[in-house]
């Protein structure tokens, strides 16, 4: 009878440790639409949701710039972009006429894959946009995203 008692007790807990558990899962996920369904509302395109330690960071470009976790960079400004895994670079653009700077070298394999995008403005500035260190693909579409959306415009 303990036994059974114990286990029955065992259930519970865990299916309401599951539920909890859902239940928080899908209260992210509506207010992260929300914030996201904000965005597009005000006119802008959410380019990708860029995972981050404070939560999701919307990548996002509206008529004349990108935005992205209180940075903003006009489309006028950018001279050249390169995508990046474990700083070692995958893809190059840039405009007619213009020389990017060197490429940077490449960092040893530390067992994860961190992908970003590095900006290259007019002024000479240098902006990186972090795409996060996700396995399975997630952070390698994130930032082919967000290389593909500055090179189209």
């Amino acid at each position: 009878m303990i036994v059974s008692a114990l286990a029955a007790a065992l259930f519970v807990f865990f299916t309401w440790s599951l539920f909890r558990m859902a239940m928080g899962l899908r209260e992210s996920r509506r207010v992260r639409q929300a914030a996201r369904h904000r965005e597009e509302s005000e006119g802008r395109r959410v380019i990708a949701e860029i995972p981050g330690d404070d939560g999701v960071v919307f990548f996002v470009e509206d008529g004349d710039a990108f935005a992205w976790g209180g940075r903003r960079v006009s489309r006028a400004e950018v001279d050249g972009a390169r995508l990046l895994l474990n700083r070692a670079v995958l893809a190059s653009w840039s405009r007619p006429g213009t020389t990017l700077p060197a490429q940077p070298s490449g960092e040893a394999f530390e067992g994860r894959e961190r992908w970003d995008v590095v900006l290259y403005l007019r002024d000479g500035a240098v902006v990186e946009v972090p795409c996060g260190v996700l396995r399975e693909g997630v952070s390698r579409e994130i930032g082919a995203r967000v290389f593909e959306a500055v090179r189209q415009a």
